[in-house]
């Protein structure tokens, strides 16, 4: 991998935390950490967390940093389980 690909890697992730933050503020009016799993976010940390094991790993990089980027509280699980569907996949193209 050159440098210019995961400079655009890490990039791509930092716009994925922006947009993430960006929507858990226009959907979450309230300051506290609702105890419910926002269904965009889980996909897309799913999606993501199947594509940064492929050659799409920069689309991937994008979407498993929106639920990450969500605000403190807010998209932790969903990044979790997009995280261990990473690894599984991970491990099961390995094997």
């Amino acid at each position: 991998m050159e440098l210019f690909e995961i400079n655009l890697a890490i990039l791509l992730f930092i716009i994925g935390n922006f947009i993430g933050l960006e929507y858990s503020y226009k959907k979450y009016s309230s300051p506290y950490v609702e105890k419910r799993i926002d269904k965009i976010a889980l996909v897309l940390s799913i999606i993501g967390g199947i594509l940064i094991n492929t050659p799409m790993y920069m689309l991937g990089c994008l979407l498993i940093g929106f639920p990450l980027g969500m605000r403190p509280g807010y998209g932790r699980v969903e990044f979790i389980v997009g995280l261990i569907i990473a690894l599984l996949f991970y491990l099961l193209l390995r094997w």
